[in-house]
């Protein structure tokens, strides 16, 4: 389904302005929580099937689970920025079984200095994927935790800790019920996430460095079936402008990459293919960039 069916039907519906639509105004405020509920219980499953799994279906258990988790993050994003307490409880569980515990405190930091490759996210024009995703994780716990060390005075009261903590706990109990097998599911499941959301995080953000204008710090993924599977995430600059729009809201505003999320995702994993296709998309962003520096120099 990842690799083949999503791509291909993502390519055949084509452009979001093309198809038209949005989710119906009643209903898209449930969508994150019930895909987070249906996930949960999916998490749940493939830790008890672990337990007895012969290599290839643990192996293929971790992947499939993993990527699912990745999906999950993305409802979690859209409701850890409404206003719904609930919504925002849910999205705290979910990056926590997720893999990404300091999610929310690296991701506010992230939205307060966007373009900042300091905050993770950001990487540098030139820099590849290989070499931006374990430090842009790394770069996000260190500021998450920074930011959380001047909020409080107490090592407890710090979120990157305590989630931290509920981790290991999940790591434990899942261990105890299906020993080393189901533990090692739930730990590979959320490496494999992390590391799907950084490319994400990757591909939106690549090249667009604090030199450019707040107007101009993502790209754009405008494929219909793309955003109706990660509630319209592609629409990222919008996003940026106004975090608390509903994501039933949003509309394209920037420059949007030629493919869908996997297809770009594909795209990323092979260095000269994504530079040789971003590098004449970052040479039209050349003006922006030499305007913003003549208007600070005056």
């Amino acid at each position: 389904m990842v690799v083949v069916a999503i791509p291909l039907f993502d390519a055949l519906i084509g452009r979001t302005e093309r198809v038209g639509g949005a989710p119906l105004a009643e209903v898209s405020a449930g969508i994150p929580v019930m895909f987070i509920c249906m996930w949960g219980m999916t998490l749940l499953v493939a830790v008890a099937r672990a337990s007895t799994a012969h290599l290839a279906n643990w192996a293929g258990l971790a992947l499939g689970t993993g990527a699912l988790s990745a999906f999950a993050m993305a409802h979690a994003h859209e409701a850890m920025h409404r206003h719904s307490r609930v919504s925002r409880a849910f999205a705290d569980v979910t990056f926590v079984l997720a893999g990404y515990p300091h999610y929310q405190m690296a991701h506010h930091l992230h939205h307060a200095h966007v373009g900042d490759a300091r905050f993770g996210s950001t990487a540098p024009a030139g820099v590849s994927v290989w070499r931006h995703v374990v430090p842009s994780f790394l770069t996000a716990l260190r500021s998450a935790t920074a930011a959380e060390e001047q909020r409080v005075s107490h090592a407890l009261q710090n979120r990157v800790i305590t989630r931290s903590i509920v981790w290991g706990a999940a790591l434990v109990a899942f261990s105890l019920y299906g020993g080393w097998k189901s533990g090692a599911l739930f730990a590979t499941q959320g490496v494999v996430s992390a590391f799907v959301v950084e490319v994400i995080g990757y591909i939106q953000h690549y090249g667009l460095s604090t030199e450019v204008s707040a107007e101009h710090v993502a790209w754009e993924v405008d494929y219909w079936l793309s955003n109706r599977l990660l509630v319209n995430n592609g629409l990222h600059e919008h996003h940026h402008l106004k975090a608390t729009t509903p994501y039933n809201q949003l509309r394209a505003r920037g420059a949007s990459l030629p493919g869908g999320y996997l297809h770009m995702f594909c795209l990323a994993l092979i260095p000269p293919m994504w530079f040789a296709m971003m590098g004449p998309k970052l040479a039209t962003k050349r003006p922006l960039v030499q305007k913003y520096l003549v208007d600070k120099t005056k």
